[in-house]
């Protein structure tokens, strides 16, 4: 159902591109890919990694152009297709980070996570501040770790060891 939607709208291109992914989700954040378990999207369809991160890409590039007409229009706080637009960036970094259909790329990773994060998405707050502390995709920074920490927990996201 999800292909067919996919053309044109973006939540589907989303759903559509995870469950071409169809990858696993970490037992243990940030561990090894042995410690894994087969939990994450692949809905009953053949895997095609590189394809998911077309539709990823697409995803991004039309919520992106939906919320961009909506800030000209005049709304404050932009459209709908601002969620995602956030998801689709975030699950991107996710694939760059794990190289799922694409090399791994932690320079990149950490650039989308810091995108989604600066968009509100409070995972990524997370995300980009671990890279952060531990100089994932760049230079160590913990005052900027720090930064997104604080971020995530004022937006609600609170990590148990992160506030400081």
């Amino acid at each position: 159902m999800f292909g067919r939607l996919a053309e044109s709208n973006a939540m589907a291109q989303i759903m559509y591109g995870l469950a071409l992914r169809s990858v696993y989700v970490l037992q243990l954040r940030w561990k090894s890919p042995e410690t894994v378990s087969p939990r994450r999207h692949g809905w009953g369809i053949p895997t095609d990694p590189p394809l998911a991160i077309d539709y990823l890409s697409r995803a991004a590039s039309n919520s992106a152009a939906v919320e961009s007409a909506a800030l000209s229009s005049g709304m404050k706080k932009g459209g709908a297709a601002k969620g995602e637009l956030v998801l689709a960036i975030y699950e991107l970094a996710n694939s760059f980070r794990m190289g799922w259909g694409v090399e791994k790329d932690p320079v990149a990773a950490r650039s989308y996570y810091e995108t989604a994060a600066n968009l509100g998405d409070t995972d990524a707050m997370n995300e980009v501040a671990r890279c952060y502390e531990e100089g994932f995709g760049g230079k160590k920074d913990r005052f900027m770790a720090a930064k997104y920490y604080r971020l995530a927990e004022k937006n609600g996201n609170k990590m148990l060891g992160n506030s400081w």
